[in-house]
């Protein structure tokens, strides 16, 4: 069985499949809370699907962007339930997963552009590729992500400031956002959609092939202590 997990956004959920299978067998979503909440999640979907920890062959988790600790407690679940027998953890771009939801519900509107919180005064940007055969080159890391610069929006602007910065994606595009009220400054009233990833999501996306390496995306590079040379 597969077991995905997916914790990079307010809710928390998991999934699990059984071999050759598109749809769970169970599911299971609740709001997240801190890195303890990982374990009861995977406990608790087992149960579900009356299965247990040894019924496991595979496992898929969503590397983010998103929550720091969510991310990292599902890797560290995962990664620790295939130690004992080296079974594969595949990683599948948590914003990826977002827009694949998404599109399952709305096939024929227009490409669609996720926006999330990126801190340090950017926004990630993560472009819905155009056909399947793209969706198969995603590298599922950070390179696939685009980093935006969100400057203090000024009282005389004609627009908000970060609406020039999406002009790449065409004039008709679907709008996404991950962090809605964190982007609502810099987004003023254009109209966009609230979406988020899923575990069901993340697992039917590794068992089509759409996965990577089971790391977490890091979008800024890391922050080190720098001491001034004197």
């Amino acid at each position: 069985m597969l077991l995905a997990l997916e914790r990079s956004g307010a809710v928390a959920s998991a999934a699990l499949f059984r071999a050759g299978e598109q749809r769970p067998v169970a599911t299971l979503e609740r709001p997240a809370g801190g890195r303890g909440d990982a374990w009861p999640l995977v406990r608790d979907v087992l149960e579900a699907a009356g299965a247990s920890a040894r019924d496991v062959t595979a496992l898929a988790v969503g590397t983010g962007p998103g929550s720091f600790s969510g991310i990292r407690a599902a890797l560290a679940i995962a990664l620790g339930l295939a130690l004992p027998d080296s079974l594969p953890v595949r990683g599948v771009l948590s914003a990826a997963a977002a827009v694949r939801a998404w599109r399952e519900k709305h096939p024929s509107a227009p490409r669609a552009v996720l926006l999330g919180d990126a801190r340090r005064g950017h926004v990630w940007r993560f472009a819905e590729p155009g056909d399947e055969a793209a969706w198969r080159a995603l590298a599922h890391a950070a390179s696939d992500l685009s980093l935006l610069s969100t400057p203090d929006a000024d009282p005389g602007d004609g627009e908000p400031p970060l609406l020039p910065a999406l002009s790449g994606a065409g004039k008709d595009f679907s709008l996404l956002v991950a962090d809605p009220a964190r982007l609502s400054a810099v987004l003023g009233d254009r109209p966009r959609e609230s979406v988020s990833a899923d575990a069901a999501t993340v697992g039917r996306m590794c068992l089509a092939g759409l996965h990577g390496p089971a790391l977490p995306v890091y979008l800024h590079p890391a922050v080190a202590a720098r001491k001034d040379s004197r």
